[in-house]
């Protein structure tokens, strides 16, 4: 009966989680005037996995050792036997970057009559995928953003050869074209921009699509909204320009997924559309092949992006980022779904490559997959803590009383205990590898703040390798410059000065040893924050 009960509640763990599979790859309501076809929202129109042949002359191949970006004559064929001539350049930039002899990424343009193009697509992209060995980020981080209703590319995977020589296994991803702007939008007329030598909206950008004046007034229009200081009129500003509940939802799921070399964290690896009928402006996202390297990525951290800064620094762009990031997180980022999705396609790669390669292929999406679990457990944990209240301050002090030990060393100790003078303390012993520090999270109000504490060694000795030697404070998310107190030392102040903007954030407080002998203790009544006018 047993046996029974559990082959029952595993089955329907099972149909639920094929259903909540179906759902989350259901098209998802669009932001705006996004016109989404709901047959291809979601579906690729690429071969869902496949293999790909490049022939080129000796003569296009010396070419491309020459100049991996001037284009050359190069045919492409499937396994079906079909083949296309076509135009073939080298891509990629620091990291990803990989010459011709090695396994080069590839960009390729089909001709541009409807009737031989590459299953609806005239531009494809073969990305070597070497920054993610899962070769899922792209695929993944495209759904995510599509079921937020932020238009972005298809993708899928084959096998690539080139005159034979067995390259590997890569991301097919679409171009942006206007192919890729009619599934989204009703205009498809409007400029396409890019970025070049990291510019942001306030600078000149690459006009890859247009029919109208190369002036970039519409650029011009988004940089004097951003720029306005009447934060009242620049969310006028903003609205009449910016398509705002797409631009929001597309900063939310920059950061919920962790795309720390997108826009808004990096200033990096975005289009912009500015769609002519409506007059407004839609970011588009690109580049995401390095998605939850940090589960721990706080949920408001300061953007880097102009638009997201200047969205972001008005009370409206907070409230509405703040609604926009709880709605996703609800509704489309589904770590379950999102990993069962990840394996079907692991499991209809892996009989394209080697044994071995298959091995390594699920050992790097498994790897992916925990981390998705993680950062949609630590944003829940951030969640609940953002709702508590700021830390409260008395003639600007405020003190520091709840502690937790964190890193304890093999053969050392953390220690909430006396001082040899009889003052309460927190104390660490190093043993021979020490990193150990006792912390605190608090939320603050947007000000400046001074934390600040006394310290006292005895024969702390430091390592060699790590940039803080001894004993110090810090502040999470602040870049102080190196402590290096060691030696022995009677009680002295220490102090680290910062700023929270522009709105309330939670900083961790670091009492800190870096030592491979010693003891260090922590005055625990003068472990203080200040708020400073």
């Amino acid at each position: 009966m047993t046996a029974t009960l559990h082959s029952i509640k595993h089955s329907l763990q099972s149909a639920f989680l094929a259903a909540s599979l179906l759902l989350w790859l259901a098209p998802s309501l669009p932001a705006g005037d996004v016109a989404f076809n709901p047959t291809n929202a979601h579906v690729s129109p690429l071969p869902t996995v496949g293999r790909l042949r490049i022939e080129l002359s000796p003569q296009e191949m010396e070419s491309l050792r020459f100049n991996s970006r001037k284009p050359v004559p190069a045919f492409l064929s499937e396994e079906s036997g079909k083949k296309w001539p076509v135009q073939l350049h080298l891509k990629g930039s620091t990291g990803s970057f990989r010459p011709l002899d090695d396994k080069p990424s590839f960009t390729i343009s089909f001709p541009n009559d409807n009737t031989n193009n590459f299953h609806g697509l005239n531009k494809i992209h073969l990305n070597n995928s070497v920054e993610d060995p899962s070769f899922l980020n792209e695929t993944l981080g495209s759904e995510l953003f599509r079921k937020a209703g932020v238009p972005a590319v298809l993708s899928s995977h084959a096998v690539v050869t080139l005159n034979g020589r067995q390259l590997g296994l890569y991301i097919v991803k679409e171009g942006f074209t206007e192919a890729f702007l009619s599934r989204f939008f009703k205009d498809t007329a409007g400029n396409l921009y890019e970025p070049i030598d990291g510019h942001d909206v306030d600078k000149p950008l690459q006009r890859q699509l247009g029919k109208g004046l190369d002036d970039q007034l519409d650029r011009q229009g988004l940089a004097s909204a951003i720029f306005e200081t009447d934060l009242d009129k620049r969310w006028s500003k903003l609205q009449e320009i910016l398509e705002i509940d797409s631009f929001i939802k597309f900063m939310a799921m920059e950061v919920m997924i962790g795309h720390r070399d997108g826009y808004c964290m990096a200033r990096n690896n975005f289009r912009l559309y500015y769609n002519s009928s409506t007059g407004r402006m839609y970011f588009l996202p690109h580049g995401m092949d390095q998605l939850f390297g940090n589960p721990d990525l706080t949920w408001q951290p300061q953007m880097s992006g102009l638009t997201a800064k200047a969205v972001m620094e008005t009370l409206e762009g907070q409230r509405r980022y703040r609604e926009y990031f709880k709605l996703l997180y609800t509704n489309v980022f589904l770590p379950e779904t999102i990993v069962a999705h990840g394996r079907q396609i692991v499991s209809r790669l892996k009989p394209l490559v080697s044994p071995k390669e298959a091995e390594q292929l699920n050992q790097n999406a498994e790897e992916l997959f925990q981390r998705i679990l993680a950062r949609h457990r630590n944003l829940a944990q951030q969640f609940a803590t953002s709702d508590k209240e700021p830390l409260r301050f008395t003639n600007s002090v405020a003190k520091v009383e709840t502690w937790q030990p964190m890193d304890i060393p093999d053969g050392g100790r953390l220690l909430a205990t006396k001082a040899p003078d009889g003052r309460n303390a927190l104390c660490i012993v190093a043993g021979p590898v020490t990193a150990a520090s006792w912390r605190s999270k608090v939320l603050l109000e947007p000000g400046r703040y001074r934390f600040e504490g006394r310290v006292m060694l005895e024969g702390v000795k430091p390592l060699e390798f790590t940039r803080n030697k001894g004993a110090g404070l810090r502040v999470g998310g602040v870049t102080t410059p190196p402590f290096n107190l060691t030696g022995n030392l009677a009680w002295k102040m220490l102090q680290v000065t910062f700023e929270i903007q522009p709105r309330p954030q939670e900083r961790e407080l670091r009492c800190e040893l870096f030592a491979c002998k010693g003891k260090a203790w922590f005055d625990l009544e003068s472990l203080r924050l200040v708020r400073l006018e």
